[in-house]
């Protein structure tokens, strides 16, 4: 069984379950680690909302990445 898997969402609106990437660009939001390990103490239900707002999180902090680089202000 592998561990210490993650959740990552693609702009094709594909998703994939996986290990960590050894190495991503420090800037960008790293998704949770370890959405496998709940899965055994929990319901089915309640372990696929654990994973919804840890995708969420991960949605909104992309988003938020993405929006301060782009640096809009209000005089543009």
């Amino acid at each position: 069984e592998k561990e210490n898997l993650c959740l990552y969402g693609f702009p094709s609106e594909q998703w994939e379950v996986n290990l960590p990437a050894e190495e991503v660009p420090p800037e960008l939001p790293e998704p949770a680690l370890g959405i496998n390990f709940a899965r055994d103490g929990m319901q089915e239900r309640d372990w696929l909302s654990l994973v919804a707002v840890h995708s969420d999180a991960w949605l909104l902090s992309v988003a938020f990445y993405f929006g301060a680089r782009f640096g809009f202000y209000k005089t543009d």
